[in-house]
């Protein structure tokens, strides 16, 4: 993770929620991918929300990219 401020202040949680987005993952999808119930997803969202101003999974999407946190940039596979 760069030292952007922005991207500081994401936990590595949401950074997974957030990667799972950008693969089109539904909430369903990313409980069961992290071990986690899907309102424990839905908290993570909205944290991940607030944090970066959004307000739908597209434009959370749309931040990562413009702020260079995409899979391939955060050594996911």
């Amino acid at each position: 993770m760069s030292n952007n401020s922005s991207e500081a202040r994401l936990t590595s949680r949401e950074l997974q929620v957030l990667q799972l987005l950008f693969e089109g993952k539904s909430n369903k999808e990313i409980a069961s991918e992290l071990f986690i119930s899907q309102k424990t997803v839905e908290f993570h969202l909205s944290n991940l929300y607030i944090k970066i101003k959004a307000h739908s999974r597209t434009e959370a999407v749309v931040w990562a990219i413009k702020h260079g946190i995409t899979p391939k940039n955060q050594g996911f596979s």
